[in-house]
Parts: C-alpha cells; structure tokens; sequence
C-alpha cells in the first residue's frame, strides 16, 4: 500500500451568518447583527497540499481560499493569506479548535482581518452538531489580530450543504488511474477527523485513549566566534491525551550550553502548544522561532511559572533551525512483549498501514520507533533585548536520539514510567532506558488498588527495555522491574548530581509530567548527559493562592535530628519571631500554644494513636532557649469522655506521659473547661464557645500525628484543629450536629494556625489507623511548614493519596488556597502503607452519623481502652453484653491493657502490613 506523500486534498464550504459592528461578545454580536441586518457570508476552498504533513501531529493547517461577502463593507473580497487549521489546541484551555483566518481589503484600499474558530468541547448533552457547524468570528481593522476590533459575531455551517461538502472533496496528486490513491486519501483524511471527534465526545466512555508525540534529542558542540561549547537539546510534540489520556497536551524546547566546570546556561519554555516550532522526524527537520526563557536562579522552572513570567525567568527570543538525518530502527511494541519476531514483525507491518490509511485508528499498545540522528547543517541563535548570540552546530560533533510513537493504551490502570536516554556524541550511541509500571493513583479503592498493583508487577516485568543504538544495530533488552538487579539484566545508569535542568509540566490534572537533563554515568563508563522523564503525584504548584512556603520532610532514625532539621530548614524561629516583633509584647508575654493529638489515644503502649510527647517537649525547649516562655499544650476533651472515666485532658496527658507540673516549660490546658467567650464563628458553628487561651494565643501550632482517619481517608494538621473545638460530646454536637468539615475551616478563618508539624515517626496506617496500629509503621518521618494546607498535602501525598479526597484538604484549598511548595527532604510515599478503604468511609459518613442515637450506641460498645485506666461508664446489662459480643474484634485490633498483642492482633496486623507493602 503506497504512502500519503505527495498526495493533496481540496474541499469547499460555505458559512454565512451575522456580525455586530462595535460589538465584542460572539453571541451579543450575532443578535446586534440579525437586529441591525449585517450579515456576513463567506464560500472558500480549504486546499491541502501535502495529505501527510496535514495530518502530521505538528501541523494540521491548509491553505484558504476564497470570497467574503459583507454587505456593510462591501464585496465580495478576495481572501489573503488564508489559513485552515483543523483540530488545533488553545494554548490557553486545552481545547481543540478549528479555525479560519485571512485578510482582505476594501475597494478603498482599507484593510480587514478575519478569525474565527469553532470549540470542540464536549459539554452535557448532545452538542457536537452544534460546535461542528459553529464559527466563533471577529473582525479586525488592520492586516492582522493585533488591529482594533470592528465587529464580533457567529457565522454557521448549514447541515444541508454536507452533501455539496463531500462532492466537492478530491484528492491531488494522483494520475487519472490510481483510483486506490484517491479512495485511500480520502479514507484517510476522514478516519483522521473522525478520530480527533471521537477522542474530544466519546473521552468518558471510552475505557481506552490514542495520543502520539515526536521528540528530539541532541548532544555535542556548539561554535561561537572560533569557540566551542557543549549543548544539550530536548524538544518534543507531545499530542493531546500523552501519556495518561487524561485530555492534556504539552511542547516544549529545553537548552542547556555550558559544562559542569564552566557553569551551565539554561533555556526552557513549555506550553499546551508552542506555535513556532516544527519537528517532522521523518523527513529532518526542525524550527523553533519564539519565546524561550533563561532560568537566573537554580535549576528549574514549571508550566505554571512560565505562564506567568516569574522574575527568575528571563526572557529571550529564539531562532533554532536544524537538518537533520534520522536511522529508523525497527518499531517496538511496548507493553505487549511480542517474542515471536513474525508477530512482532506483522504488529509493526499493522501500525504502518494504519498510519497511512486509518491513521486515527492503532493497534493497541505503546509503539516506539527509535531513530538516530545525525546533523546535516543548524544555528542555534538567542536574542535578548538589542543583543544576540548566534552558535552553530559542530555536525561532527553532535549526535542524537528521536522517537515518532504512538499509544494507544487502556485509561486504567494509570500508566507509570520512568524514562533516561543518554547520548554519548564520540560514541555515536543512544541508550534509552524504560521502568514502566502503574500510577496506583487511588489507593484508597483497595480492590482496585490490589489489582493496580498486580497489572503494575507483569508490566513491570514485560515492558521495561532498554533500547541500545548503535551503528545499523538497535538491541532490546529486557530490565525488569526497576530497583531489581540481576546479572542476566543491562545495569542501569547512575545519576550524578543534581539535575541540570527541570521542567515540571503541572498542569496536567493526573500528576507532574517532570522533563530534565540529568548528567549520568552511561553502563559503558562513560559520563554523558541525559534526558530524563519522570512522573511527580506530589504537584507541589500552587492552587488558588500566590503565595510560596518551604515544607520539610525529613526522614531519620534520630527523631529530634528529623525534628530539629525540620525547624531548621523551615525558618520556624523566623516566623515565630516576626509574629513576635509584629505583636508588640515582651518574650515573655507573647502566647505560643502548641495542639498535638493526644485526646483519641486508647493505650500508651501504642504509640501510633498520640502526637509522641517527647517530640513536644523538645520543641518547648527549643522554643524556650530563645526567651518564649509563655508556652502552653492544648487539647479539648472527645466524644471517649462521654463513655469511659477519667478522659479529661490533662488526665490523658498525665497518662501518655506530658509533664503536668509545669517543670518543663509548658502547662497543660483543656480547652473544654478554659474560660472562654461566645462569639458568632460562622453558618456552621453559629454562636459558639471560643476558649480565651485559643482566642489570646499569638502564635498557634498544630503538631498533628501521622495516622490514617475513617472519615477523612487521613488526619493531619488540619483535621487536628477540629480536635480544638471545645464542646467534649463531639459526636453529637459536630458529627450528627453542625458537622466536623465546614466547623473546622470556620475556626481556623476565625483564629489561624500559623505553622504546621507531623509527627511521622511512627504512624498508624490501615483501615483503622485513627483508633489503633497495634503493630507500628516505622515511617522515621517528621513534617512541617508554615501553611497547614502546605504541610498536609506532602502529608497525604506520602500515603500514596490525592490530598484533596479529604473534605477537609478539598475546602481548605477553596477557603485559604494551596500555596506554592518548595519541598526540602523526603518526597518518596511510604512503603508499606494502607489507606482506609472507601466503603469504610461512606459507612461512617452515611451510617454513624446519620443517626446520633445509632452512631453513640456503636461507638459506646466498640470503643476500647485501657480500663485500669480509663473504665467504662456504662453499667447496664444490654451494653456488657455488646461490649462481650464486639470483645474478640477489639482484641484483633487493639493493643490489650497490659501493651501485649493477641494472636489475633498479630494476624491482623500481618495481613494489613502484607497489603500495604504490595
């Protein structure tokens, strides 16, 4: 079956409609025009030249030709310099677009400037007719869109003249008998339509996703006035829905000139689509004319910084042009290991029919053909202000990678992958290195979570290569699952250092897509640099804020090395002692209380449930080295104290170990019984109680424990504050009452808390991490930050969830905004961990809270505690017997009076831990 090359496409189509002169708006502009009688029609010829390039990832534009006819003006003019683009990507939203452009002048030489676009968006409902057959048009005075605006308006394609459409459709560039050509080109043209349509309407309901990309990848020399400077350039076309199919897109240009010794230089700019830049692998070519920023401070930017064009972003022009030779090797399948060579000859021999007749249409799977590319002739030229720099490309010394993929993959399981391609330039090699596994993205869906984490293992195993070019030979090796080592296996690259560039792609709503170059040390030996890829869940941007805070996430065996670093790296004492120049007061006045969680824990020999008081003291101390003396810890009472005694706070502080005497620089304080005042917090907690230690505090610290929460999937620094709400009977006056989320934002907009910790030490995971891990998770974490939403987002991140499946995170991040995160430490999850499942959520949600009476009759027979400590209140011969009957489910889950773990507490345990690590 021949090719597409050199085949060309025409069609013609009419649209007519109206245009409001003055106006700005597309719909008011319409009705101004139907009113006021200004209509606006225009009969062009779209003509493709070159069916292949058009339908080429890069560039989907054709020419225009044709007449416009606007009676208010005159006419019919003459089209100029038409342009065609169909399924075009707003830089801006994401959205595919079909536009139309050109200019035309008046009889009286005036000159105008057309554009218009429809939206292809699938919004509720049955639209697609309605986004096909409407154009969103403006008018401009001048050659161009930068003119005053004339008029707004809609103009519409009429369904009847489909027919007149499809008759006037011919393919160019065929002799009179090759009328397989013909039927192929507009096959073609129609499957790539229908496939872009398909992609934009059928996304929620199809369970699988096509995207391809193209992507470049030079190393070696550069030349500037008789000087020669090593270089390293990324640039790719990334296609919508790479890699995730969750509907985004991305381009970008990544430069770095320079060496180690000698400082680097570096160059960047990503975005949804970049408009001057064009890379066609297959036939060598590649220009980028545009916009390309320095970083002037570290070593890497983001999307969202970009956008906005941070002071440490300066920015420059750039004229890159490069011809170039690229050595196809054969295509790869990738997950699906094809040993036999005839079915992986005939699966690649499928991908290149479709390609040329059904071009929207892949064989499932992820299809990599490598190429090795070398330099025919580029210039490389930057420009900033009134100055320029021009290099050009030593070819002889320069070598490179290029990729033309395709995937077409299912949506779940997420996809998962680690990507390294090494160019070693005096070698003329290129190895690239794949870890594939999967994203395990909802590990709060534990059946799905399992089965997640089954499909990550075989892939894992199956579709992790390495791909290793050199000369005419491309050789495949399988890698296994990454961290796995074994003598049969390629070693894997080393990375040296910290990463020469990094670009972080945050506006992807699945996770971070992170491209670096990175200098490694090749298996061979070598030391080269790299491009990397790698995949980020943490999305450290911001969200509704423009603020940026630092958050620390140390790990250490010495919980007060992790604690005291954590203080350290944060500026905790800055902030302490700017709140304490701003209040006016003496050191010794100035009210710093500290809220761990202490008031749910059942035993002390389960250390899991309370924020350890050790870790506490040791930040009285440090706080009292600098003349804060005024410290308080605090707690309100819980719902425990309405069924067992002795569960006030500073009789379960005592219990747990705080220092009661004040010897150690702190007093204890129930915020239940403090003194306090009514005052009106909000809808939710309407006139209410505000203890005055609360209320008179100048600086408020949540020191929160690392455990997972039945309610809200995990309880951090935020979910903390709600244990700050003073009335004791929680279950009844927040649960079943006013509610414990929209409570808990209220008081923290009426009283803020100025910096939080995570006591991670030892943490409780699994489905009932809030009441009890008899068996610990030796996590040897300790995080905090100035921002409580900062702070729980690497927090929740960790578990290995999205932050804002929590109520508390997901209002939190509406009411206060999610800063900015520069993370310092320890970004990777914990392993093991287990989250709670969702259906236990939805049971407390909708079970035991939507009955006070039912909900306070459950807890009252499961709750356990120490009773040498803490008895039971109820007598009554109905509930000893509840509390006989639930006996042996409190055994398997708690720790016993003594400290001691049952038989059954240890199969629990195990099971859970065995989970977790999976």
């Amino acid at each position: 079956m021949a090719s597409l090359k050199n085949l060309g496409l025409e069609f013609e189509e009419t649209m007519s409609g109206w245009i409001g002169i003055g106006e700005t708006e597309f719909l008011a502009g319409r009705i101004a025009g139907q009113q006021e009688n200004t209509p606006l029609h225009f009969d062009c010829r779209i003509v493709i030249d070159d069916l292949e390039r058009f339908i080429h990832l890069a560039d989907h534009r054709a020419r225009l030709e044709g007449t416009l006819t606007f009676p208010s003006l005159g006419g019919p003019f003459p089209m100029e310099n038409g342009a065609f683009n169909l399924f075009s990507v707003d830089p801006a939203t994401g959205m595919r677009l079909m536009t139309y452009s050109f200019g035309f002048a008046t009889a009286t030489g005036k000159r105008f400037f057309f554009y218009g676009e429809k939206h292809l968006k699938d919004d509720p409902g049955f639209d697609l007719m309605e986004d096909m057959t409407t154009l969103f048009t403006t008018v401009y005075e001048g050659p161009d869109k930068t003119g005053p605006l004339y008029g707004a308006g809609q103009l519409f394609f009429d369904l009847k003249d489909v027919p007149a459409l499809m008759g006037s459709m011919k393919i160019t560039g065929t002799r009179w008998w090759e009328l397989h050509k013909r039927i192929q080109g507009k096959a073609a043209f129609m499957d790539f339509a229908w496939g872009k349509v398909r992609e934009e309407y059928l996304r929620d309901i199809d369970p699988l996703y096509t995207t391809e990309y193209e992507n470049l990848v030079l190393s070696g020399r550069l030349q500037q006035d008789g000087a020669q400077k090593d270089f390293f350039l990324i640039s790719g076309i990334h296609d919508k829905d790479f890699p995730w199919g969750d509907g985004e897109i991305f381009w970008d240009v990544l430069l770095v000139i320079g060496n180690q010794e000698e400082g680097y230089r570096r160059y960047c700019l990503t975005d949804r689509i970049l408009p001057g830049l064009y890379l066609n692998v297959q036939d060598g070519a590649y220009r980028y004319q545009g916009p390309i920023f320095e970083i002037t401070q570290g070593y890497a930017t983001r999307f969202s910084h970009l956008k906005e064009k941070k002071p440490y972003l300066r920015e420059c022009q750039a004229d890159f042009t490069i011809s170039f030779s690229a050595r196809p090797y054969a295509v790869t399948p990738l997950p699906f290991a094809i040993a036999n060579h005839v079915l992986a000859n005939l699966a690649s021999g499928l991908k290149w029919v479709l390609r040329n007749i059904l071009p929207s249409e892949h064989v499932l799977g992820i299809f990599i053909t490598p190429h090795t590319v070398t330099v025919n002739s580029g210039s490389l030229k930057i420009s900033q202000q009134e100055q320029s720099t021009s290099y050009q490309i030593v070819v002889e010394r320069t070598f490179g990678e290029a990729e033309r993929s395709t995937f077409r993959n299912i949506k779940e399981p997420t996809m998962l992958y680690g990507y390294i391609c090494a160019i070693c330039p005096e070698a003329r090699t290129a190895r690239v290195q794949i870890h594939a596994n999967s994203l395990r993205n909802e590990r709060q869906r534990l059946a799905k979570d399992q089965v997640d984490a089954l499909i990550g293992a075989v892939v894992s195993r199956v579709a992790s290569k390495e791909f290793l070019m050199a000369g005419d030979t491309l050789r495949v090796q399988d890698l296994g699952p990454q961290g796995e080592v074994s003598e049969s296996r390629p070693p894997l690259f080393v990375k040296l250092g910290e990463p020469v560039l990094e670009v972080n792609n945050d506006h992807f709503p699945t996770a971070d897509f992170q491209r670096r170059i990175i200098a490694v040390q090749d298996p061979s030996g070598e030391t080269c640099l790299a491009l990397e890829e790698d995949m980020d869940l943490m999305r450290l941007g911001a969200e509704n804020s423009a603020r940026e805070v630092t958050v620390a996430a140390i790990r250490d065996t010495n919980r007060f090395k992790a604690l005291d670093e954590v203080l350290q790296k944060t500026a905790f004492f800055e902030y302490v002692n700017d709140a304490w120049e701003a209040s006016g007061k003496t050191k010794a006045d100035f009210a710093v209380i500290i809220k761990p969680n202490f008031m749910f824990a059942y035993n002390k020999a389960d250390q899991t449930t309370f924020t350890d008081p050790v870790l506490v003291e040791r930040l009285v101390s440090a706080l009292r080295e600098r003349g804060f003396t005024n410290i308080a810890v605090v707690e309100a009472q819980s719902t425990y104290g309405e069924f067992f005694y002795n569960r006030r706070v500073r009789e379960v502080a005592e219990y747990l170990g705080f220092t009661m005497d004040e010897s150690r620089g702190y007093r204890v304080v129930d915020l239940t019984e403090d003194q306090y005042e009514e005052r009106y917090l909000g809808p939710h907690l309407g006139q209410h109680r505000v203890p005055l230690t609360w209320k008179n505090a100048d600086f408020r610290i949540s020191f929160a424990k690392n455990k997972t929460h039945a309610y809200s999937y995990y309880t951090l620094t935020l979910k903390n504050i709600y244990g700050a709400l003073p009335l004791a009977d929680k279950f009844s006056e927040y649960h079943t009452g006013r509610d414990i989320y929209h409570t808990t934002m209220e008081y923290l907009r009426a009283y803020p808390v100025h910096f939080g910790l995570i006591d991670a030490y030892l943490s409780a995971d699994g489905p009932f991490g809030i009441f009890a891990d008899p068996l610990p998770n030796v996590t040897e974490t300790i995080i905090g930050g100035p921002d409580l939403v900062a702070v729980d987002w690497v927090g929740a991140t960790k578990m290995g969830l999205d932050p804002k499946i929590s109520p508390y995170m997901e209002l939190a991040v509406k009411a206060f905004g999610k800063p900015e995160i520069t993370l310092i430490g320890d970004p990777n999850p914990y392993r093991p961990w287990l989250n709670v499942p969702a259906a236990l959520t939805l049971f407390t949600h909708y079970g035991l809270d939507a009955n006070d009476y039912f909900g306070n009759l459950l807890y009252m027979a499961g709750a356990y505690m120490d009773e040498t400590q803490f008895p039971h209140k109820s007598k009554s011969a109905f509930m000893k017997a509840a509390r006989k009957v639930i006996k042996p489910l409190q055994k398997a889950i708690f720790l016993q009076a003594g400290g001691e773990r049952t038989e059954a507490t240890r199969l629990v345990s195990k099971f859970f831990t065995w989970l977790g690590s999976r």
